[in-house]
């Protein structure tokens, strides 16, 4: 009797190990799967908790200086309006609405038929363009880019950057709906260090030249300045009307 009552209890001792160590392996294959798998997954994660942090930590900043000079203002009229103005001139520079110079990089994509040829990949990047210049403008972004255009267009929350077919295979690249001709020279305002390091770790050159396009990267510093000209196209809203209930 006392054996036959150990054996079922080791026997359950047994069944309990057993479901315990399935369920440990299955959340480790769980979370394995959930969690990055590289450097630049994690690096990517960093970046854009850096960002986030630091555009949150910018924007308190600015509501506090705004409260302020609210406060300063005491109630007199001339003041107020000339902290509106002021704050008016801030978001119209953060908007992308006016031009801003400083130091950066400008990176120019054009045909290259000297560099050698693969059968695999020559002529992929015209079939592809919006997707790579995206990936590349959406890089510099994220390591703090101020303002960024593209052949002089301005890009903004609302802007597109696609391909457009016309007649036959012939695609056009359109940039704030604005057609937009080959070299393509990206202009980014920003920390010059930064971007040239996130374009090294993303391999643009090297894989532009595959595709038998240069990409040639330039940067400015010091007295030597990039400038960015303001958006003009229509902003969101610009063709609402007013209707009566």
């Amino acid at each position: 009797m006392q054996k036959t009552t150990f054996t079922w209890a080791l026997t359950g001792v047994c069944a309990v190990l057993g479901f315990m160590l399935t369920v440990q392996l299955t959340s480790r294959a769980q979370s394995s799967t959930s969690t990055p798998t590289s450097y630049l997954d994690y690096r990517t994660q960093v970046y854009e908790q850096l960002q986030e942090q630091t555009i949150l930590a910018q924007d308190i900043a600015k509501e506090k200086v705004q409260l302020k000079q609210y406060q300063l203002s005491g109630g007199n009229q001339a003041a107020m309006q000339a902290a509106l103005r002021k704050d008016a001139q801030t978001v119209a520079t953060e908007a992308g609405l006016t031009k801003v110079s400083g130091n950066g990089l400008t990176m120019t994509i054009q045909d290259d038929p000297n560099l050698p040829f693969y059968q695999a990949t020559a002529g992929q990047f015209q079939q592809n363009a919006d997707v790579i210049i995206s990936q590349i403008v959406n890089d510099l972004f994220g390591v703090g880019a101020t303002a960024i255009s593209i052949n002089g267009q301005r890009l903004v929350t609302t802007s597109s950057i696609r391909l457009v077919s016309g007649l036959g295979p012939i695609t056009d690249l359109q940039v704030n709906t604005y057609p937009i001709q080959m070299p393509y020279v990206i202009t980014a305002i920003g920390n010059v260090q930064d971007m040239q390091s996130v374009l090294t770790v993303d391999q643009i050159q090297p894989e532009l030249n595959l595709m038998q396009e240069d990409f040639l990267v330039k940067s400015y510093t010091g007295s030597k300045h990039v400038s960015v000209p303001g958006y003009s196209g229509p902003l969101p809203g610009a063709w609402a009307k007013e209707v009566g209930n």
